[in-house]
């Protein structure tokens, strides 16, 4: 094994795979947790052949759900022909490898999922080194299965195989390069410290637009700045890679406007400590913009994520403003609802400008609360 990317690079695009959803408490968030695997498999251009929904009221230890469901899971899967079984939850590593044995195929839990989707859309130096950093963290407890199966190349009693000795210079490796990797994302954080005192220095108010995944922050940048240059795309995590814009408000004035990468309902904790240095840049922000899918049916989610996440960065008193994107899908009786879930939200839409100028003239208005004396 010559790098210690080896397992995260294998690629699953194109593979047969079987989905196994987990029910939760309420049919609507098993509903919506379903959706956004789907998304997911897709996004990854997954072909799906399979899907299973698994109720699981106490997670077993050895496998999460169970041998006996494991067992006809397998079965069915063998049938379909399944290279790859997906798990919508976040499995252990061992129950990760009592599974792969049982079904006699690879499976890949939720987190796996989301770290290929993030290597594939990473396009920076900064977003590379930020993928690597989360790939590497959940990688070194994973490698213990594999040391195993290393370990029975060779070794007597009392003395260790060349399996487990090079399972422990992979641990070595792995270490060191997350070493490096965080010493890297420390430099980031300072480098992005000296652009923000620059432009403090110029006396430029700073916005930063945070909402899940796919909700359109990139198009609402897009359409603020009046550029159209960054990349949109109907897909998870289509942009990991932060951009700002110059916009201009409707009294003349210029503000720069950042956008951060999309969030996730149970977005696992080592992928946002990965991406902090990205997600910081909204603690120094003037003013919040925070984006929701406004004909989503996991608009609560949706919010509630993006609270969390208010929350943990220490934000609640930033002041902000909540936008409902994508109301050219929403019928004009439902528009009601929407405000009385979201009272002082503006409706828009990037695709068609409906109500953008609003949206700046909500800028403006808070940025002048933010400045005066």
């Amino acid at each position: 094994m010559n790098d210690t990317r080896e397992f995260a690079d294998r690629t699953v695009a194109g593979r047969r795979a079987v989905l196994v959803n987990v029910a939760e408490r309420d049919p609507l968030d098993t509903s919506i947790s379903r959706d956004e695997m789907r998304s997911l498999a897709r996004t990854l251009r997954l072909a799906v052949v399979q899907e299973h929904l698994v109720r699981v009221d106490q997670p077993h230890r050895a496998t999460f759900i169970g041998r006996g469901k494991a067992e006809e899971l397998g079965r069915q899967g063998k049938a379909a022909r399944a290279e790859v079984f997906v798990c919508a939850a976040d499995l252990s590593p061992i129950q990760q490898r009592n599974l792969e044995e049982i079904l006699e195929t690879p499976v890949i839990d939720r987190t796996g999922v989301i770290l290929r989707i993030f290597a594939e859309h990473a396009r920076s130096a900064e977003g590379k080194i930020q993928v690597e950093l989360a790939s590497l963290a959940y990688l070194l407890p994973r490698l213990a299965g594999h040391g195993a199966e290393l370990s029975r190349l060779g070794g007597g009693i009392g003395t260790r195989g060349p399996g487990e000795m090079k399972l422990e210079v992979m641990r070595r490796r792995i270490k060191d390069r997350m070493h490096r990797l965080s010493r890297q994302v420390a430099d980031i954080e300072r480098h992005r410290q000296l652009l923000r005192h620059g432009r403090r220095r110029r006396g430029m108010p700073l916005v930063s637009i945070l909402g899940y995944t796919n909700v359109g922050k990139s198009s609402l940048l897009n359409a603020l700045s009046r550029r159209g240059d960054l990349c949109t795309a109907d897909q998870l995590f289509s942009t990991l890679d932060p951009a700002t814009r110059a916009v201009a408000l409707p009294d003349g004035h210029t503000c720069l406007v950042s956008d951060t990468v999309g969030l996730l309902h149970r977005l696992p904790h080592h992928l946002i400590a990965a991406f902090r240095a990205t997600l910081e840049e909204a603690a120094y922000a003037d003013l919040l913009l925070c984006v929701y899918d406004g004909s989503s049916q996991a608009l609560h989610r949706q919010r509630e994520t993006t609270e969390d996440v208010i929350r943990d960065l220490g934000l609640l008193e930033t002041p902000r403003i909540d936008i409902c994107n994508k109301v050219d899908a929403v019928p004009d009786w439902e528009r009601a609802g929407l405000l009385r879930g979201c009272p002082d939200a503006v409706l828009i839409s990037c695709r068609t400008g409906e109500g953008i100028p609003e949206l700046r003239q909500r800028m403006q208005e808070a940025l002048n609360v933010v400045a005066a004396p």
